[in-house]
């Protein structure tokens, strides 16, 4: 959001903290916990062949975003 006071441009941004940093680690540990259950057992997967390709290989990654530093007065 961008405030004018005085004559000065104010720009206030959200900003990440250690303790939502933190907050954010668990809920992905929690999310992650969740899923194991539901995953397939290893004996059971079906025999891939030379000629074919598994669909999750077509997949491009994700990057990540770079964190900018942040100047705070």
């Amino acid at each position: 959001m961008l405030y004018t006071a005085d004559g000065y441009q104010l720009v206030v941004m959200p900003m990440m903290t250690n303790e939502a940093s933190e907050q954010l680690k668990r809920d992905r540990e929690a999310k992650v916990a969740e899923a194991e259950p539901e995953a397939e057992p290893v004996g059971e997967a079906e025999a891939v062949t030379e000629g074919e390709a598994e669909p999750e290989a077509d997949k491009p990654k994700r990057k990540h975003k770079v964190k900018q530093p942040v100047a705070v007065a």
